[in-house]
């Protein structure tokens, strides 16, 4: 009789999980508390999901700051490479861009999910979605889980992938684990400013994002920048956040987000590329012209909310204003109130003590039978392609050594 399994959590790390156990004969059940499978994957890179890494093993491991050594094993079991042939086999063509960052070719991550479910299903296993568990215990060699809907369901193995609710957290500690203190990684910022909400959805392609602290510059990065209903968020964003919510967290003065269109650019740069501009094309709109630049949504807001008409003719812009909009063009700021709630965030910093796992199978070793996997675990790398990489190889550890114990 096959070993049966739960996976909680149908995240990056309880999808490979699933796949891992079922593919080693166990029967399993993935319960997910949301109405989709892998949310954060689906908010990665803009909706793009950057896949993973495609460094070695020494790479991967290096780029997660401090256990990162934990995660050899794991790495050396399923690395970048194996997550990109399985998806190959369900159809999803990848291209690898600069920094051995990894991407499906379609630019959507509904696509990588929906592979992976598709692997899940075809191996057979049980996926039930907007299904809870409000409660587990362990009578003997069997896992008791309680559904909120009032189901109880037992199990012989149970993988806990769940971390940014914080149920897992608590469960963990239910078990006796040391749980280092969680809080957002990677997350959207919230702004003071609330014209981003005018033009949610719009990308600035390549901005040069500077995080500033009481007027100090405490990070730099360069990728897209999504702007959304409550602030910020994208690639560039989700890399600084870690330094952003620190820094709000201490009080240390304002924090503010400077974006910068070129960052080998000055201030007199962009007027005299914008005076060119304007003495070419006379009879344009100042928005049109800028729009070479920022996208054009953006750019008639940002012209707008900083005095700026927008729809004044080349030929009729003051010197001042076009020394205003190159000072823009330059760098324009935003003002940090918070981070976006932690249950949003692409990963939490924190998790369950890794001196309690063991890595070789991802299993608790206070309680037989229990195995971790994911962002539940206290690993943080320094992007979400390494978060995810950790996702599916200590996903696919932990299934496959719940499968076979």
């Amino acid at each position: 009789m096959s070993i049966s399994i739960v996976v909680v959590g149908g995240g990056a790390a309880g999808l490979l999980a699933s796949i891992s156990a079922a593919e080693h004969g166990a029967h399993v059940t993935l319960l997910e508390r949301n109405n989709k499978l892998g949310m954060k994957m689906l908010m990665s890179e803009g909706e793009r999901c950057n896949i993973t890494n495609s460094g070695d093993v020494d790479h991967l491991v290096q780029s997660f700051a401090d256990n990162g050594e934990f995660l050899y094993h794991a790495f050396t079991s399923f690395g970048s490479r194996d997550i990109l042939d399985l998806l190959a086999e369900e159809g999803v063509l990848t291209r690898e861009e600069e920094r051995g960052r990894v991407f499906p070719v379609s630019d959507d991550a509904q696509d990588v999910v929906d592979a992976l479910e598709r692997r899940a299903k075809a191996r057979g296993v049980s996926i039930r979605l907007a299904t809870r568990v409000t409660d587990l215990a362990k009578d003997g060699d069997a896992f008791h889980l309680k559904l909120a809907n009032g189901e109880d369901i037992t199990a012989d193995r149970l993988i806990v992938c769940s971390g940014s609710t914080g149920d897992g957290y608590k469960w963990a500690k239910k078990f006796g684990h040391a749980v280092i203190s969680a809080r957002p990684d990677m997350v959207a910022l919230e702004t003071e400013e609330e014209w981003p909400a005018r033009v949610q959805g719009v990308t600035l392609k390549r901005a040069e994002v500077v995080l500033y602290a009481n007027e100090k510059i405490l990070s730099r990065y360069t990728e897209d920048v999504l702007f959304t209903h409550f602030g910020l968020s994208g690639p560039a964003i989700l890399n600084i956040s870690n330094q952003a919510v620190d820094a709000l967290s201490e009080g240390v003065g304002p924090v503010r987000i400077g974006l910068r269109t070129d960052s080998d650019l000055n201030t007199d740069d962009w007027e005299a590329r914008l005076q060119m501009a304007l003495r070419e094309h006379p009879r344009q709109l100042l928005k049109s012209l800028v729009a070479r630049w920022w996208p054009v949504s953006l750019a008639e807001v940002l012209l707008e909310v900083n005095g700026l008409p927008p729809e004044v003719m080349a030929n009729q812009v003051t010197k001042q204003h076009r020394r205003q909009t190159a000072e823009l063009l330059d760098e324009f700021i935003l003002n940090l109130r918070k981070a976006h709630p932690t249950e949003t965030a692409m990963v939490t910093t924190g998790g369950v003590c890794v001196g309690e796992v063991d890595p070789q199978t991802m299993q608790s070793r206070k309680t037989p039978g229990l195995y971790f996997a994911g962002e539940i675990l206290d690993i943080d790398g320094i992007s979400s392609s390494y978060n995810l990489q950790g996702a599916y190889s200590t996903g696919f550890v932990a299934g496959r050594s719940a499968a076979g114990s």
